[in-house]
């Protein structure tokens, strides 16, 4: 628990000269501007314990609500009337000299150029919103080129008190590591590939794929596709995976000819897989395709509908996140909705948590669920029509 020391000052008046002195009192120097100002705003400064004893609740509670960390709504309610009445602000510059904190939390991620991240950063934000924390934001794809060498200063320097990794892959091993070694809890959105981290927050993709294996069947569709992005991603395997044991339980294969595997999850794979698509004679085209993301469901989307296929008579498409852009235009696109504000919301709560308790190890590991939304790029195939 913080011990907060109160320090009090003896100012004794001053005498008055006596009159038979001959000799003139000196004057006495001036203090400078800054201490007299910096003494006269200091002075009756309500403390963090003197919020707590209004607020009936301990210092370390106080800090807790300030920092975001975990409080009972009740004592919440409780510190933050007692900080209005009081009209308490703490200087976050003492803060960091006695907790030697910086006060900062780091959001790293391959791209910020994405409307999946922008919904999981908006999660944060309304996260941090409470807490007395601030954001560092870094993008690793710069100027079309990786480079990982602000985080790691973030690192080195101590100027976070904790980082979230937004789809984690392996090229971030190295921060990964050099983080956990210097004692900053991590936490992992989303990521590409398993790590012991602090929390993992992600959403159940094996139940994704079941999901839009059992749409596209009742629609009658039997020749069905799979286009992931990188193979080694844990998202594409666990849709992958849900997608094909939902498929085998119905005696339908998904052989390895129709399975497809990119070097990313943007638009631009999506274009790629469609040139494999296109290549292919109109009667031997899988008449579905399950895309690893909506970014590139969009992508193959666009290829093929400018060579004249028509969606979905033709192939219906499926994507996965849920971004808005997927209803924006016609047709449609059908997809399986992840939570991503939720997610950023629950990642930063878990990373604030164990800022505020150094000894807690780990919190428990979030996974959401997730629900289809269908729009115009899926219907009934052909041969059941």
């Amino acid at each position: 628990m913080a011990c907060c020391v109160l320090a009090f000052r003896v100012v004794s008046a001053p005498l008055e000269p006596d009159p038979e002195d001959s000799e003139t009192p000196e004057e006495p120097e001036p203090a400078p501007r800054g201490r007299r100002r910096g003494a006269a705003l200091n002075k009756d400064k309500p403390t963090i314990r003197v919020v707590a004893e209004r607020a009936q609740v301990a210092v370390s509670t106080v800090s807790r609500v300030l920092n975001g960390g975990y409080a009972s709504a009740a004592a919440k309610g409780r510190v933050q009337l007692a900080i209005q009445e009081l009209g308490y602000a703490p200087s976050i510059t003492a803060q960091s000299l006695v907790t030697g904190r910086s006060g900062c939390v780091g959001v790293v991620s391959y791209t910020s150029q994405t409307t999946w991240f922008s919904q999981i950063l908006a999660g944060i934000e309304e996260q941090l919103a409470d807490s007395r924390q601030s954001v560092l934001l870094a993008s690793l794809m710069l100027n079309g080129r990786y480079d990982s060498s602000r985080v790691a200063a973030w690192i080195t320097e101590r100027r976070v008190d904790g980082l979230m990794f937004i789809r984690y892959t392996r090229r971030e091993h190295g921060l990964f590591t050099a983080a956990t070694a210097a004692g900053l809890p991590v936490v992992l959105i989303g990521p590409d590939i398993k790590a012991p981290a602090s929390s993992i927050v992600r959403c159940n993709n094996v139940e994704g794929g079941r999901i839009v294996a059992e749409h596209l069947l009742g629609l009658g569709h039997r020749r069905i596709a799979f286009a992931g992005g990188p193979r080694d991603s844990i998202d594409t395997r666990d849709r992958h995976r849900g997608l094909a044991q939902a498929l085998e339980s119905h005696q339908i294969e998904l052989p390895e000819k129709r399975v497809w595997f990119g070097p990313n999850y943007g638009p631009e794979a999506g274009a790629e897989y469609a040139q494999s698509f296109l290549a292919l004679p109109a009667r031997a085209r899988p008449s579905a395709v399950v895309m690893g993301n909506d970014a590139m469901a969009l992508g193959f989307m666009r290829t093929v509908l400018q060579q004249g296929v028509k969606i979905p008579e033709e192939v219906s498409v499926v994507g996965f996140d849920g971004i808005p852009e997927g209803g924006l235009y016609f047709p449609g696109l059908t997809t399986v909705l992840q939570p991503a504000h939720r997610m950023g919301a629950s990642g930063c709560r878990a990373l604030l948590e164990c800022i505020a308790n150094p000894d807690l190890e780990r919190t428990a590991d979030v996974q959401y669920g997730v629900e289809l939304v269908v729009r115009e790029s899926t219907s009934e195939a052909r041969s059941s029509k």
